[in-house]
């Protein structure tokens, strides 16, 4: 299957899950617990929307077949360092606590995803990143959403 076919049918599933969750919202939801699913709507809407775009206008350059396979076997590791991550996360969230074991889950998320050579400037770029995510998660949740959330042994 082609990059170009697969990035298409990443729209579709993305357009796929905003109506999902369309769906999935009941109507009579009171009045601040629609706001979640309704921003998570949005949120896929907008980003499939953008990620089109991108596709549309900026078409990515074949690459060669070395480069290829070595992508492959980095996808892998990857694909398994975020398996392994997501694991841990959901065996730690009730004892450890939501918002520690999400700030140590996305932080490896973020820095196994990255591409580029791993450097105290990109590693110290991304621990800011997550901690404003976790703030904003924090906001949306606790002041917000009112949501009770696993408290754990820290937070």
């Amino acid at each position: 299957m082609s990059n170009r076919l697969q990035e298409y049918i990443s729209i579709v599933v993305m357009f796929a899950l905003a109506g999902f969750f369309y769906i999935q919202t009941p109507s009579e939801m009171k009045a601040g617990g629609s706001v979640f699913p309704e921003v998570l709507m949005g949120a896929l809407v907008v980003l499939a929307l953008l990620k089109l775009a991108t596709e549309l206008l900026y078409p990515k350059p074949k690459a060669k077949q070395q480069e290829v396979d070595q992508a492959k076997k980095d996808n892998w590791k990857r694909f398994w360092i975020i398996l392994a991550s997501i694991i841990v996360y959901v065996l730690a969230v009730d004892h450890v606590g939501f918002f520690v074991s999400s700030f140590i889950f996305f932080f490896c998320l973020t820095v196994a995803v990255q591409y580029e050579k791993r450097t105290p400037r990109g590693i110290a770029i991304r621990l800011a990143s997550v901690t404003v995510f976790m703030a904003c998660l924090y906001v949306l949740f606790t002041k917000i959403l009112y949501a009770q959330l696993p408290k754990g042994m820290f937070f």
